[in-house]
């Protein structure tokens, strides 16, 4: 029995679809689940079960690790002077669709039979929820399909009902979980014609595996320097793949040039509006609490996944370190601003600065330089 607490993601609240379901499950329950989930990812561990295109919810993998390996494949091709082209996939509800049976009939497919396969379907059934607002409840309802969510080993249960998802596709794929992209370099007519034959087999997939997709998510994006940057029409069943300029992948802005400007705008954007909140709320805080706010809610948004998309222009640069020093500012109750309008008080910061030097000691930075 799981209670669900609606979070509103963006969009007007009034929409039910602007909010995600989040499922709170008993804390006790999750004991044994944590025991139960150690064992069987040893298991899929030690036979190399889960494929290695996955990088969702596995020790070792992450967003950072999934976007280093494509970013790379992408601009290798991009120094080889040929264009990827990118296909971006996005299920419907994919964790709510998974049917139990089928589910079921994978776990045993992969080894995990007997006594362990009876718990995990006595786990999967006869589970219900209800909805939570302002402390008002909704009537019980049964949950007649998808992975246990607010578990943990719903994760691990989708993992393994999308492992073979892999299997026809002769194109580079790349899986997080529910998000999916398939991609490849395009010398001739033949490598666009793989691909479109690599998105046929997803829908087929999908169909035979009672999965939808999503497709008003679903884009084709061209990765090229060339000033023509026309792609052939790819086709998700009779639907047309909408062609983007740019699209957010686990959190970055790809955009069809590889160049990260529009990624760092979006990001020094919402690192401004969220250190303007910190200002706003710990005006009155020591500088140790101002400090902590920034590193904790401000800097991640800067420097998330920045080993995948690592600013190398001074603009980009000039664009980070501005909010650095708009933190600094505030944090150290600095000037606030860099550019003064009398020599006294750019004698008097002189001063400041000169004083602080002498305080430090510049020997190892300077053998480091």
């Amino acid at each position: 029995m799981a209670n669900i607490f609606a979070l509103h993601k963006k969009g007007p609240k009034d929409l039910a679809e602007n909010y995600r379901p989040i499922s709170l499950t008993s804390v006790c329950c999750k004991t044994i689940q944590h025991i139960v989930h150690s064992n069987v990812c040893k298991f899929l561990d030690s036979n190399n079960i889960l494929t290695p295109k996955q990088h969702g919810f596995r020790p070792g993998f992450s967003c950072e690790t999934q976007l280093i390996l494509s970013v790379d494949d992408w601009a290798r091709s991009l120094d080889s002077g040929f264009r990827t082209d990118v296909a971006i996939f996005d299920f419907s509800k994919a964790f709510d669709s998974v049917p139990r049976t089928r589910l079921l009939g994978k776990l045993h497919y992969y080894g995990i039979r007997g006594q362990m396969l009876t718990w995990f379907s006595s786990f999967s059934l006869n589970r219900y929820q209800r909805v939570v607002v302002n402390g008002s409840n909704s009537s019980w309802t049964d949950v007649i399909s998808g992975v246990p969510k607010g578990t943990v080993l719903g994760p691990l249960l989708f993992l393994l009902y999308i492992n073979d998802i892999t299997g026809n596709i002769q194109s580079n794929i790349r899986l997080f979980a529910d998000d999916c992209i398939v991609y490849r370099t395009i010398r001739s007519q033949d490598d666009s014609c793989k691909l479109q034959n690599d998105t046929f087999s997803l829908l087929g997939w999908a169909e035979t595996w009672q999965i939808k997709f999503n497709f008003k998510k679903c884009h084709i994006l061209c990765i090229s320097r060339q000033r023509n940057k026309s792609s052939p029409v790819y086709y998700l069943g009779t639907d047309v793949l909408s062609t983007v300029s740019s699209h957010t992948y686990l959190g970055i802005t790809v955009s069809s040039d590889l160049k990260w400007l529009e990624h760092i705008s979006n990001i020094c954007l919402k690192a401004t509006r969220t250190l303007n909140f910190v200002r706003r709320n710990t005006y009155c805080c020591s500088q140790e609490a101002k400090n902590l706010a920034y590193l904790f809610l401000v800097r991640p948004k800067l420097e998330y996944a920045a080993a995948a998309w690592d600013s190398y222009t001074a603009k980009d640069i000039q664009q980070l370190e501005r909010v650095q020093r708009r933190a600094a500012r505030f944090v150290k109750k600095r000037l606030s601003s860099y550019n003064f309008c009398h020599w006294s008080a750019r004698r008097t910061w002189l001063v400041a600065l000169v004083q602080t030097l002498q305080t430090l000691s510049f020997d190892g930075f300077l053998q480091g330089v």
